[in-house]
């Protein structure tokens, strides 16, 4: 899967991208221009707020914890007038802190336990993704590989996307995470923190989500159905797809203002 032009070309995030053109069960393709993923923000540079004023970017989604925000700031786009919503996903400030074993250890065990712990950041994810006020739309973490990466997951899911393609936006983020290390290695203790880390958590591979989707399966009966079990409103997850999916064919190329 191609990573251009759906990747933005931004200096200070090395992760931010489209999340249209994807195919959907039902024959139907997602909207280019509306839904982004990313990385931290926080290293944008002036031109970089340039292109997401281009896009028309309206709100941002911040999935870190209280003490990644603490540590960094939000960068240039504090000053901008978007809306900006944090809603870490994990509380504690080592996003390990807590987990059971089995999600220290182990990455769809850890998504899946994100489904709990993180439930009212999802739940309130999803519901702002639900509400055509919120577009242009960005969420992201600090590698937009895990937690973005299990919201994203959920988004494409509950609007129809075929399964394989929800493996491939995950994998994309491998061709990334160089860049992102580079950035995590300029950062005070930088080289004990990845020291620490285990290998498996700099890594994004397809068997992951794929065993990740199971579990949403075998668990809950898929994306749509936890959100509904946990009071995302079907009111949201029906505006969610007409957001989001369409069938009009002007809308399978990058961005195109007539189809936002």
């Amino acid at each position: 899967m191609p990573t251009s032009p759906r990747l933005l070309p931004l200096v200070g995030a090395y992760n931010f991208r489209d999340l249209g053109g994807y195919p959907t069960i039902d024959g139907r393709v997602t909207r280019w221009g509306q839904l982004y993923r990313s990385d931290t923000l926080h290293e944008l540079t002036d031109a970089d707020v340039d292109i997401l004023r281009e896009i028309g970017l309206a709100c941002v989604i911040d999935l870190r914890t209280v003490a990644e925000v603490e540590r960094t700031g939000r960068g240039l786009l504090g000053a901008e007038p978007l809306r900006y919503v944090h809603l870490p996903v994990v509380q504690d400030a080592d996003a390990s802190q807590g987990a059971p074993t089995e999600a220290q250890e182990d990455l769809p065990s850890r998504y899946l336990w994100y489904l709990d712990v993180g439930r009212d950041a999802l739940v309130s994810a999803l519901t702002m993704v639900g509400d055509p006020k919120s577009y242009p739309l960005v969420f992201h973490c600090a590698a937009g590989k895990d937690r973005t990466g299990v919201l994203a997951a959920l988004v494409l899911d509950i609007v129809g996307v075929e399964r394989n393609t929800i493996v491939e936006d995950y994998v994309l983020t491998a061709s990334r995470m160089d860049l992102i290390l580079s950035r995590v290695r300029g950062t005070p203790d930088a080289e004990a923190r990845l020291a620490e880390t285990p290998q498996f958590l700099l890594r994004a591979e397809a068997a992951t989500m794929e065993t990740f989707l199971d579990g949403l399966y075998e668990s809950y009966g898929g994306a749509r159905e936890w959100a509904l079990a946990s009071d995302v409103s079907a009111e949201s997850l029906e505006a969610m797809s007409a957001l989001l999916v369409t069938s009009d064919p002007q809308c399978s190329v990058p961005v195109q203002p007539e189809c936002t």
